[in-house]
């Protein structure tokens, strides 16, 4: 199991009062370039509390600071018209909120409560979860945000050796005639094969090695297909109508 140390708290951006389901924000996520929901709880309009990615599992929910959180999103975050941040939790999703936010700190031994716009430009989740739920954290006052490890094109040293390794052994295993040669700087020929692997497993492809692209090779190189938040989700609302909430979503917290 992988160690946790924070929760950050985030909203699904969507209009009040609107129900919105796991398989949704899963088909969200997965048109992102994600392997599926990144958050790993979701509270719904009626308190319902339910499993989004095993929290096991590195989210996919703040950009560089996914390896030691847990994500948790409750339904809603702008006002009806579809465009304005607004805390729209209901009375049964803040008890739901809190009950979970507890649970999980005793589980785990949660130090910090954040908010997504704590770490990025934005107004998700809408309220500020720091100010709320500070008082229920014991040990806040030595907390140190975990920052997740990413490889990058100009970085060198024997953990870009190791992924070039990486690479080189994928890229025997599938055949591929992409030039991988030993060594230890991240050049352009290592981001253009580290894209390439990234699109053949399906995730964002911007060329640079975080959690999510370290855990997909090693699945892949164990010959197992891309990891999915959830395998077995059904069919998800219509496409072109789950398109436009996500594009609104974007612009509304970005």
């Amino acid at each position: 199991m992988r160690t946790i140390n924070e929760i950050i708290v985030h909203c699904t951006a969507t209009p009040e009062g609107r129900p919105v389901t796991v398989a949704e924000i899963d088909q969200w996520h997965r048109a992102r370039g994600w392997s599926g929901i990144g958050y790993h709880r979701v509270v719904g309009l009626n308190g319902e509390r339910q499993d989004g990615r095993p929290i096991e599992k590195i989210g996919a929910h703040v950009a560089g600071h996914n390896t030691g959180t847990i994500g948790i999103v409750y339904v809603g975050g702008v006002e009806k018209d579809g465009k304005t941040p607004k805390d729209t939790r209901t009375a049964a999703q803040k008890d739901a909120l809190l009950s979970e936010i507890v649970n999980l700190r005793d589980h785990f031994k949660i130090k910090k409560i954040s908010g997504h716009n704590e770490y990025a430009n934005k107004a998700c989740p809408s309220f500020d979860a720091s100010a709320e739920y500070d008082h229920l954290m014991m040990r806040a006052g030595d907390f140190v945000p975990t920052v997740d490890a990413v490889l990058q094109r100009g970085d060198s040293g024997a953990e870009v050796a190791a992924w070039v390794d990486d690479l080189a052994a994928y890229r025997e295993q599938v055949d591929h005639p992409f030039p991988v040669r030993p060594g230890s700087a991240f050049d352009h020929t290592i981001e253009m094969v580290t894209i390439w692997f990234q699109k053949e497993r399906g995730i964002v492809a911007d060329g640079k090695v975080g959690p999510q692209t370290r855990d997909e090779m090693e699945l892949a190189l164990s010959g197992k297909p891309p990891f999915q938040a959830i395998p077995d989700a059904g069919p998800g609302p219509d496409t072109a109508e789950a398109a436009r909430l996500l594009r609104a979503a974007l612009e509304i917290l970005t």
